[in-house]
């Protein structure tokens, strides 16, 4: 059985739509599901079996910061251990999966420097969120490979000290890529088999990226009648995490 943690910030405007969705694609979906835990902004909708962890967003911080410290206060809490799954509020699946062979994925060969090029859609923060995590990663002699497409991914906790004494050593304002940083460390301690999968993240809905098994989204999708319909014929019925 896998055990599944969401890190979820505050409302995102739209109701916690996407969370509902996204724990019916993964009760519809999802096999070998082990217990589910929220780490951030647990929604008053949650069912009682779903494990809580509430975490306030500080100041300033980046968004990559907070996913960072709901992450580890999931882990303090004892809330996740061992390998699990981390997933966001809008990660879908829309093919079956056996969770405990999720594979590890991989967008890039290699997560890239400032000075390299980069799309023409990636902000000055989240270029310097992966240029930190690349930095820590090569100076800790890990490889580092692009893990920081939007979909779900496996972790094991007993990285999770190898990874902070890094962030330690090579401390950022932006923090560090979770996916990247344990899964390249993971790849240095045992075997992994890599998987490469673009990075599927909708902006205007698509029937064929939908297809792919699992894919994320951006708010400009919700203005799409396709997508919404989409959704509701999909997951428009209430899952057991929710009352």
């Amino acid at each position: 059985m896998m055990d599944v943690l969401y890190i979820v910030g505050p409302d995102s405007g739209h109701q916690n739509r996407e969370l509902r969705w996204s724990l019916r694609s993964l009760e519809k979906f999802g096999r070998n599901l082990g217990r589910v835990v929220v780490s951030g902004y647990p929604p008053d909708w949650l069912a009682p079996e779903v494990v809580r962890v509430p975490v306030q967003d500080s100041p300033g911080e980046s968004k990559f910061l907070s996913m960072w410290r709901k992450f580890f206060a999931a882990l303090d809490a004892g809330a996740v251990g061992g390998e699990f799954i981390v997933s966001a509020d809008d990660h879908i699946y829309t093919k079956e999966i056996d969770l405990p062979t999720t594979p590890f994925w991989y967008r890039r060969l290699s997560l890239p420097t400032l000075e390299e090029g980069w799309p023409k859609d990636s902000g000055i923060n989240y270029r310097q969120h992966l240029a930190a995590t690349r930095d820590a990663l090569v100076a800790g002699g890990y490889p580092c490979r692009d893990c920081a497409g939007h979909c779900n991914f496996r972790v094991h906790a007993a990285d999770a000290p190898e990874v902070l004494r890094l962030a330690r050593n090579r401390p950022s304002e932006r923090a560090w890529d979770l996916a990247s940083m344990f899964i390249n460390v993971r790849a240095l301690r045992e075997h992994v088999e890599w998987t490469h999968r673009p990075d599927i993240k909708m902006r205007t809905f698509s029937a064929s990226e939908a297809a792919t098994g699992q894919f994320s989204f951006d708010d400009p999708v919700f203005s799409d009648p396709r997508f919404e319909k989409f959704m509701a014929e999909n997951f428009g019925g209430k899952c057991r995490f929710e009352t």
